[in-house]
């Protein structure tokens, strides 16, 4: 029997958390025998700064090897390539569906998905794009997924549409490397500071200057100190400026850059930081649920549909600077941080794990190849 051939396709595979689930979600999907996995990067990727080195033996990866913005020749082999492939199924991610615009009216037989990955007017501001998208949208021609309730929402108010399909992030069991001794030596041989980890790009959504008043402000109010490390390559330089101004020499603030052994970090974390304008599904925050690390978050995008407060994290009720700080003080003295630490894996276990998410997206492409 003829295997159904997949083709999932991104702009490129950097650090981001979209980004870290297409590598996840093709190797969960190629441990089917039945299916053909392929990861096609638009752009090239370095080993060093990407998951590059993550794609499976089992993934068939390929590069087009485009440069900053839009190229029509990368949208022309594209579509070359797609047609010899003849694939079954086509799922772009992020800025990936505008190089389907021949393929998409040239194929018939083929099924087509793009996965929302944050809140829709966030991922689409573009008017153009936005009128492109709602076309292949409204006519069927592409299936909408989004990753939470929120982002249900959120599509259904800018396209005015509700034919989305939500399927959650997931992320599998993280496992330690040979680097975890030397960051507990490191880390947390002072044992009056508490550990905060904060894993995420630097960039604007993120909102790490709240993260960096407020733990300046615990710190100047309270006798034991949090330690903040935040963790995440520079997408936005100048601002990273503003943030290592607002550090100063702050010795309770680390920026460590990108790093590949996050499960080590929040191994060692007495609690992770998220503290975000908007977000999708994070897949930082399902890392933390994961290793049972207690998450402080603000009450944005999909993360109130992840975390219920004093259940299996903490939340902001805004983004201010005193509400963050009043959560975090919750948090770090609440009585019974071990039910929150074992909710917290339980609730990784039952919802967000990739293979969750591997099912449901079979069920989706099953569904649409019945269409």
């Amino acid at each position: 029997m003829a295997k159904v051939k997949i083709v999932h396709i991104i702009g490129a595979l950097g650090r981001g958390g979209a980004e870290r689930f297409v590598v996840d979600l093709c190797n969960e999907l190629a441990k089917n025998d039945q299916y053909e996995i392929y990861l096609v990067s638009l752009c090239d990727n370095s080993v060093d700064t990407t998951f590059l080195n993550e794609v499976g033996n089992k993934v068939n990866y390929l590069s087009f090897h485009k440069k900053r913005g839009l190229s029509l020749k990368v949208l022309l082999r594209l579509t070359s390539w797609l047609v010899k492939q003849n694939a079954d199924v086509v799922h772009s991610h992020l800025n990936a569906l505008e190089y389907l615009l021949l393929y998409t009216f040239r194929s018939s037989r083929c099924r087509f998905f793009h996965t929302i990955h944050s809140i829709a007017e966030a991922e689409c501001p573009n008017f153009l794009i936005k009128s492109f998208r709602e076309i292949l949208y409204r006519s069927h021609k592409v299936t909408p997924i989004v990753v939470s309730a929120d982002g249900s929402e959120s599509f259904r108010r800018y396209y005015g549409l509700d034919n989305e399909t939500v399927i959650e992030n997931g992320r599998p069991f993280l496992n330690l490397t040979d680097k975890a001794p030397l960051l507990i030596e490191e880390y947390k041989k002072d044992e009056n500071s508490f550990l905060l980890i904060h894993v995420g790009r630097i960039i604007k959504v993120k909102n790490q200057l709240l993260l960096i008043k407020a733990v300046q402000k615990f710190n100047t109010i309270e006798e034991k100190k949090c330690k903040l490390l935040i963790i995440g390559d520079i997408r936005d330089e100048s601002l990273y400026q503003e943030l290592y101004a607002q550090a100063g020499k702050d010795r309770f603030i680390e920026f460590l850059g990108g790093k590949d052994n996050i499960a080590d970090y929040l191994n060692i974390a007495d609690f992770f930081c998220l503290s975000s304008f908007h977000e999708g599904m994070p897949i930082s925050l399902i890392e933390a649920l994961s290793v049972g690390c207690i998450s402080i978050c603000t009450k944005v995008g999909g993360i109130k549909n992840m975390i219920e407060n004093e259940i299996n994290g903490f939340l902001s009720m805004d983004n201010s600077v005193d509400s963050y700080y009043q959560t975090m003080k919750k948090a770090i003295f609440y009585p019974d941080k071990q039910r929150i630490k074992e909710n917290s894996f339980n609730s990784f276990k039952q919802n967000y794990h990739i293979g969750a998410s591997g099912e449901k997206h079979f069920h989706a492409y099953s569904l649409g190849l019945k269409r």
